[in-house]
């Protein structure tokens, strides 16, 4: 008995392989459509304006003068003989380390608190947003009225508690520094908080119930399930608010500019100061040049761990 004739269509599989590659380029073709205006845009927008500065750092460049030279590497080996430069780069790193590290834990803690809430969770959700939302260079402002010697607010709820001898907030060395790293933490914790608690939302409920079960305490859960758990999320929190701590430039400018003397000047500020009131638009290339190499340096060790993190999972 012959197989029957249904069965044998020798051009079938053919026109269907043809029709599937054909669909596969076609979406190819749409993606690349879609993509190529995004391209263009950071091409003119990111990648002309870098090429510009990369090549003014190697320059004597000033806009008082007409005069342009190539200077090679001078630049940069001026900047790490700059004890002006120097300053700058640990006030940066002090501000981004104690905001961030303060953003992290206190964003840990009130996305715990916020989820465990019953009642006007959404309210709050939609309270604490709100520093977020308002443009840095006003909170800055805003930060700056409150914090007038004798006559802000600041000063009056302090009075209003007894305590009389509040420092000069924005003219102390040290107490400015701190000003700084605490506006930066009061604007910036709810995008930490956001996250971390939409990765909380996220997790299985069965874990901690076996835990609760063993007899595993809150101390215990959050250590050796939660964190865990919200580790990738973390990490790529972390990474953005170290990339976005840096870019503190606009509450500088609107609260100490830099003072007082350079008590608070970090990275940005110093660059702006040397191109725009110095007028040595190459060497604050160069500084920028520097910075920009860094925050790459940082995602590339982030990013660059994530593959090897996929194959220890996929060998165990």
């Amino acid at each position: 008995m012959g197989t029957p004739a249904f069965f044998h269509r020798p051009g079938a599989n053919g026109r269907r392989g043809t029709r599937s590659v054909t669909l596969q380029m076609e979406r190819q073709r749409l993606q690349v459509a879609f993509l190529l205006p995004l391209f263009l845009a950071l091409l003119v927008l990111v990648l002309v304006p870098m090429l510009s500065l990369f090549g003014l750092s190697f320059t004597n460049y000033k806009l008082n003068s007409s005069q342009i030279r190539f200077t090679g590497l001078q630049n940069y080996l001026d900047l790490f003989r700059d004890k002006d430069f120097l300053n700058a780069a640990g006030n940066t790193v002090f501000m981004v380390f104690w905001s961030v590290l303060l953003q992290m834990v206190l964003g840990v803690a009130a996305a715990l608190a916020i989820q465990r809430m019953r009642r006007l969770r959404g309210i709050v959700q939609a309270l604490i947003v709100l520093p977020m939302v308002i443009p840095p260079v006003v909170a800055g402002l805003i930060w700056r009225i409150l914090l007038i010697p004798r006559y802000g607010g600041i000063h009056a709820l302090l009075s209003g508690l007894g305590i009389t001898d509040a420092p000069a907030w924005l003219t102390d060395p040290v107490s400015a520094r701190w000003v700084l790293v605490l506006v930066s933490v009061w604007e910036w914790l709810p995008f930490v908080v956001l996250f971390i608690l939409a990765a909380l939302d996220s997790l299985p409920i069965s874990p901690f119930e076996a835990a609760r079960i063993d007899g595993a305490n809150f101390l215990q859960e959050l250590f050796h399930l939660t964190l865990p758990l919200i580790r990738p999320v973390l990490s790529m929190v972390l990474v953005f608010r170290i990339v976005e701590g840096l870019k503190i430039f606009p509450l500088v400018f609107s609260l100490t500019q830099g003072g007082p003397g350079r008590n608070t000047e970090e990275l940005t500020y110093f660059a702006y100061s040397e191109g725009f009131t110095k007028f040595r638009v190459g060497y604050a290339s160069a500084s920028s040049m520097l910075m920009f190499a860094v925050l790459l340096v940082l995602i590339v060790l982030f990013y660059g761990r994530k593959p090897k993190e996929k194959r220890r999972v996929k060998h165990q």
